[in-house]
């Protein structure tokens, strides 16, 4: 789980976001449950369906001001 984690906090930390299908792409299905824990240490961010490429996909974005939250979460879950 560490590196799954790890995988989601380096999507947030390039692209500001991280889908879903992104995700099990990458054989991630517990995408919800990574993003309430970063929740519960602090990470402030807003979720929703966006239209991408390929379709409808459910996007987590991080607000801004975040970037030393995300910082911080590597250092405890790296």
């Amino acid at each position: 789980m560490k590196k799954q984690k790890m995988f989601v906090l380096n999507q947030l930390i390039k692209k500001g976001q991280v889908s879903r299908n992104t995700c099990l792409e990458n054989r991630i299905s517990r995408l919800g449950s990574i993003m309430c824990i970063f929740k519960e240490n602090g990470l402030n961010y807003e979720a929703g369906y966006k239209n991408q490429i390929d379709g409808k996909d459910y996007v987590y974005t991080i607000l801004k001001g975040q970037k030393r939250k995300l910082k911080n979460l590597v250092n405890i879950f790296g």
